[in-house]
């Protein structure tokens, strides 16, 4: 079983260059689907296929493959105006980068962010609403890209040149990362954390900060946030209490906390309508927690 990964019955119809395996009753793997083929989606809705797995050996190019099809997916959702399922592509590709040893899916990133700015550009309605509908999908996902829709929101209301903008949004769609080496239950409970859960929780920044440098040749801004977006610059955050924080990684943080307050509920609150989220926000920028020019940029972008 080592030398074999499983494949998920959802994302089977989306490889070609790949060939699957089944597992017999006896426990060898024997071919199920050769290099070349294609299962077509109707089939793959409608045939009860067995577990189907890859070689391990073709996990780089499954990957490549799966998040090609994924972004071209997410163009064609695009080009049909679907905007709940331009969401949901853009939740599949997530999850592909937060899955727990598939790090590799990260270097896809880019192109997805791509097909987001000229998106934009078509329909300026896109980013608003990706930023504010529901959708099934894990909470981390749908954090991640409403944290990516804001930037987005951000850079574009700001003007900023198209090649920032991609290296923000690049920073917004990998700055949780290090969460998908964590307990599910961990991130998606509505309690409040216990002391020994939060020391846990505070390992994600470092967990992604490395999962980027070690998988990835993105410039070193993306691991910065990852590491930086829970510090704050009065030295009351975490991993390291520092003080001295990069731009983007301040503004992701503060994003970062913005969008759970506003788009979640927890047992201990209820989510809060945007501008009592900026209120709270607002008084931790009075606290020193946050820059006050960064604090008024954001919520500038917001009422609008």
């Amino acid at each position: 079983m080592t030398d074999h990964l499983n494949i998920k019955a959802s994302q089977i119809h989306l490889f070609k260059t790949v060939p699957f395996y089944y597992q017999s009753r006896e426990g060898e793997f024997i071919l199920y689907k050769k290099i070349g083929d294609i299962i077509k989606k109707d089939r793959a809705v409608k045939t009860k296929h067995p577990q189907l797995f890859i070689l391990k050996k073709d996990k780089e190019d499954a990957l490549k493959e799966l998040t090609t099809a994924l972004n071209a997916n997410l163009v064609k959702e695009i080009a049909e105006g679907g905007l709940k399922q331009i969401k949901q592509a853009l939740c599949n590709i997530v999850h592909e980068a937060l899955d727990p040893n598939q790090e590799k899916a990260m270097e896809s990133m880019p192109e997805t962010i791509d097909i987001l700015l000229e998106a934009y550009g078509q329909d300026q309605g896109t980013m608003g609403y990706l930023s504010k509908i529901t959708t099934n999908s894990p909470m981390m996902e749908e954090h991640t890209v409403n944290v990516t829709a804001l930037v987005l929101q951000y850079c574009f209301f700001h003007n900023f040149s198209e090649a920032d903008t991609a290296q923000l949004a690049l920073c917004a769609l990998l700055h949780d990362v290090g969460t998908s080496k964590l307990d599910k239950i961990l991130l998606e409970t509505d309690k409040r954390l216990t002391d020994m859960e939060f020391k846990k929780f505070t390992t994600h920044p470092k967990l992604g900060h490395d999962m980027i440098i070690l998988n990835t040749d993105f410039d070193i801004s993306v691991a910065t946030v990852a590491l930086e977006h829970h510090e704050r610059i009065d030295g009351s955050g975490y991993p390291h209490g520092s003080k001295t924080i990069s731009r983007d990684s301040q503004l992701i943080g503060l994003i970062d906390s913005y969008e759970p307050l506003t788009y979640r509920n927890k047992k201990f609150r209820k989510a809060k309508k945007p501008f009592n989220s900026l209120q709270i926000i607002k008084g931790e920028v009075l606290e020193g927690k946050f820059a006050p020019d960064i604090f008024k940029k954001f919520a500038s972008c917001l009422i609008k």
